[in-house]
């Protein structure tokens, strides 16, 4: 952008020109991503297990029902594989991903907003300690985003506080929710309750299949949302400090043809 029209308050702003402007757009598009790799993983977990057992049951036809057990042990190892090592893995890693992902674009957006305030909130808000929580609070109170207990993006919000603490178990306890975290077990259990592939086995959280795309589903929704409220706030900034004019050539007209 050019000097009297950089990116801060209270300047007149080319916001197409801006990672405000596109952030929403563009990390939906990074999510549609996400939701290609997670499915093409998923696929070939899955096609993986049914060549391996179209291969045991060959070699169980070809021979006699004494040598079956012996025949099945020796693969014990590749079932144990594609059934319990390999879809947790993958699944846990996207959630750690995903949450980190959005966590990141959040920032992004409110430290956009942020250089368009009359006045820095970045240490009120505590922008350094990354707190989807004060994220929401700034958002909500400066931006002025529609963000209220009972609308969509209210509720997509606070399933990413349950996704935020479900995160942190993955990363520092291998998925077991500790004994003394009883707030945090109660929250991830209310959780599961609401949602078809993920579940609670004894403090464990089990991730089935299926989760991680309806959690890219939902983180979607929550973007779309976010994007109108992006544009609700850049008209009300266009409308309180002027709208940028892009310079036409000289001698061209504005009135159309």
């Amino acid at each position: 952008m050019e000097l009297e029209t950089e990116f801060r308050y209270p300047n007149v702003i080319d916001f197409f020109g801006t990672t405000l402007f596109h952030l929403c757009h563009f990390t939906t598009l990074d999510l549609h991503n996400y939701a290609a790799y997670n499915k093409y993983l998923e696929n070939n977990i899955e096609k993986s297990n049914d060549m391996l057992c179209d291969e045991i049951n060959k070699r169980l036809k070809k021979n006699s029902e004494e040598y079956h057990e012996d025949i099945v042990d020796s693969y014990s190892q590749a079932i144990q594989e594609f059934g319990d090592i390999y879809p947790p893995i993958h699944r846990k890693a996207m959630v750690i991903t995903l949450y980190n992902f959005f966590e990141h674009q959040i920032k992004t957006l409110c430290t956009e907003i942020n250089m368009l305030l009359p006045q820095d909130m970045s240490a009120k808000y505590k922008f350094n300690d990354v707190s989807i929580k004060k994220y929401r609070q700034f958002l909500r109170r400066e931006a002025c985003f529609d963000m209220n207990q009972g609308n969509l993006l209210w509720k997509r919000w606070e399933d990413m506080l349950k996704v935020e603490q479900i995160r942190h178990v993955l990363v520092h306890s291998e998925g077991e929710i500790e004994k003394h975290r009883a707030e945090r077990l109660a929250d991830i259990e209310n959780y599961c309750k609401q949602k078809k592939s993920i579940r609670l086995i004894r403090h464990r959280i089990v991730i089935d299949g299926g989760y991680v795309a309806e959690l890219i589903a939902e983180l979607t929704s929550l973007f779309d949302l976010l994007d109108r409220q992006v544009n609700v706030f850049i008209r009300r900034y266009d409308s309180e400090h002027g709208r940028y004019d892009i310079p036409l050539p000289m001698g061209a007209s504005r009135t159309p043809l």
